[in-house]
């Protein structure tokens, strides 16, 4: 093969891969035209904008992508944001303030018809409403990529569907509806997620529309000093580090709970699936306060407290942020067991009290008892001592007891004679009789410590 035949394919390549992405064919002014009607936000597009705005809020809260897309097929969001890039490109002033007062009217109606919507109508936090909270920086690169076919169909000036399929790749409508339903439930931070992910979408296809509209060379509307160029790539710079700094920052975050899902799917997959007779139901992460919780709901054999404590330490040597909760119906028969232990736990405990009750009682019965025959005898002893005092003095009367007596606050015991003299004895003679009655008492009793006091 010759070098002219080289480099005749060469050239044919190129003329093919030329002919192929060329963007030549641009209609400058009729694009122009075409867009700038796009921008119009009044009558029939508002009406249309707000058809769209119910149709998306009935499909996330019957969390359904297929009505969520219909919604976003017929939105009128498109043109005023492709708009706002075709203004800054070609530095007309006015579109530029059309634009944004259009963008921002947009917003306010579909937030405040979302905000009804979701007001009225109870809705769960279903995923289609949840996924639009939190805008990443693949979002970016998706209204990027929407914002240039957008402009690169607006410059030919072609009825084809391409439009529509922007409005569903960056889904303009779905996190303005999102904002509507945070603000609904006062949800702050869905309000705002979805608010930044409108704002992000709406910038990029911004810029995408204005890079294509500075590559194609369209034409300057006035003339653009040095100075008011330099100021333009400034704020789009600075845009950009709006929208990508946080949405860097979000997309981080997923990666560390996607890392983390796949920690928990290991452990879950390694530790508990392959046990004999246990089945895992689901899973789910919570937090609670600064505690995150991994719920676990199993099936199947019950898993002991041991057996659990065992797989929370395990868990650490997956690096599974937070504390394993195990969710598992109880075993049949366990109430059954549960309530005759129970059962048989109160009769012990019962028997236990009863027993020392019976115990204490017959204590009692044996000291009353006791003290039953002491007395007797005491009394039978006192009677025996009386009737032969009575034999051997003159004493017409007597009773021996033992009193208590109480004095300085202090109380004792002491057994008492009362005894009664005959009346003719004069106070000699009975001091007399007393000191042998007193040793005599002495005697039988067996005690020192009696007292004789006289019935007068």
């Amino acid at each position: 093969m010759t070098e002219e035949s080289n480099g005749s394919i060469k050239d044919k390549l190129a003329t093919f891969l030329g002919d192929t992405f060329t963007l030549d064919d641009v209609n400058y002014s009729q694009s122009i035209k075409d867009i700038k009607e796009g921008v119009s936000f009044k009558g029939f597009n508002i009406w249309i904008l707000i058809c769209s705005i119910l149709i998306a809020s009935l499909g996330l809260n019957m969390n359904s992508t297929a009505v969520v897309i219909g919604a976003m097929l017929i939105s009128p969001l498109m043109g005023p944001i492709v708009g706002l890039g075709l203004g800054i490109g070609i530095f007309d002033r006015k579109l530029i303030n059309k634009s944004l007062k259009n963008i921002g009217i947009a917003a306010c109606i579909s937030i405040i018809t979302a905000y009804l919507f979701f007001k009225i109508t109870p809705t769960e936090e279903v995923n289609e409403l949840l996924s639009r909270t939190r805008p990443t920086v693949l979002d970016l690169f998706v209204a990027f990529f929407g914002g240039v076919a957008g402009i690169l169909a607006a410059a030919r000036c072609l009825s084809t569907n391409t439009i529509p399929g922007v409005a569903i790749a960056t889904a303009l409508m779905p996190p303005l509806c999102t904002a509507g339903f945070g603000l609904a439930i006062g949800n702050w931070d869905y309000f705002a997620g979805a608010l930044f992910l409108f704002l992000m979408n709406c910038i990029m296809i911004s810029i995408a529309a204005l890079l294509v509209v500075l590559y194609l060379r369209y034409p300057k509307f006035s003339f653009v000093d040095d100075a008011k160029k330099r100021k333009v790539r400034a704020g789009i710079i600075l845009a950009l580090l709006l929208v990508l700094t946080p949405s860097v920052y979000f997309y981080y975050n997923l990666l560390q709970e996607n890392l983390n899902d796949q920690r928990i799917e290991n452990f879950l997959e390694n530790e508990i699936a392959t046990k004999q007779g246990i089945y895992i139901n689901s899973h789910k992460l919570t937090a609670s306060g600064d505690e995150v919780i991994l719920n676990v709901n199993i099936s199947g054999d019950y898993l002991e407290p041991d057996s659990i404590v065992s797989l929370n330490e395990r868990m650490k040597m997956y690096n599974v942020i937070g504390k394993l909760k195990i969710i598992q119906p109880q075993p049949i028969g366990f109430k059954e067991q549960r309530l005759a232990s129970l059962k048989s736990d109160i009769i012990s405990e019962l028997y236990q009290k009863s027993t020392t009750s019976l115990q204490n009682k017959d204590d009692e019965i044996n000291l009353l008892k006791n003290e039953v025959k002491r007395l007797t005898g005491e009394q039978y002893a006192t009677n025996k001592v009386v009737a032969l005092a009575k034999s051997q003095f003159s004493i017409e009367e007597m009773a021996v007891d033992i009193l208590v007596y109480t004095k300085d606050e202090k109380t004792d015991t002491l057994a008492t004679a009362l005894v009664g003299w005959r009346s003719r004895m004069r106070n000699a003679e009975k001091k007399r009789e007393s000191e042998k009655l007193l040793k005599m008492l002495q005697i039988q009793l067996e005690r020192e410590d009696i007292r004789i006091i006289e019935i007068k």
